[in-house]
């Protein structure tokens, strides 16, 4: 009897970790991206360098005083550049005691859940802003994947548009 237990969990188990531990639902991303959002507010760019999978693929074209460039990077070049960032907000706030801090707003324009609910398209809309200054806005498509229970983006694309405080 126990050996039948013991192999009723371990198929439950397997189960999970093979099938549904994969899946995605709507309220899943939802979650998934709002959590990035409050681990921004924290200044924490390990989990969002945690939520990339380690093949990740990304790449941004950037618009400023109207001319264009484009980069691409990987893992750790995106990684490098959230952390740069994380940093450049964590010293505007502690300058400023915490009064002034850079809001980020995002909206969720459309998710893409595949038929078998284990690869996601994501495509977000964001603006930053110092106080009623707009810095930036940006159009995002992220490829989604869920391991382990833990929603990945495996690529991003991203338009961003860059704007000179006058």
């Amino acid at each position: 009897m126990k050996k039948l237990i013991l192999l009723a969990i371990l198929a439950g188990l397997t189960w999970w970790y093979v099938d549904h531990g994969r899946r995605m639902t709507d309220a899943d991303i939802r979650a998934s991206y709002e959590a990035d959002m409050d681990a921004t507010r924290r200044f924490d760019g390990d989990f969002l360098c945690a939520r990339m999978s380690d093949d990740y693929t990304g790449s941004e074209t950037s618009r400023q005083d109207g001319s264009d460039s484009e980069q691409r990077f990987d893992k750790a070049g995106q990684c490098q550049r959230i952390k740069r960032s994380i940093e450049a907000m964590q010293k505007l706030s502690a300058a400023t005691g915490g009064r002034m801090a850079l809001q980020i707003d995002y909206e969720i324009k459309d998710i893409e859940l595949s038929p078998d609910r284990k690869r996601a398209i994501v495509q977000t809309v964001s603006t930053a802003k110092l106080g009623d200054m707009t810095l930036a806005r940006d159009r995002s498509t992220d490829h989604l994947i869920r391991r382990n229970g833990h929603i990945l983006s495996v690529a991003s694309e991203a338009r961003v548009w860059t704007y000179t405080p006058q």
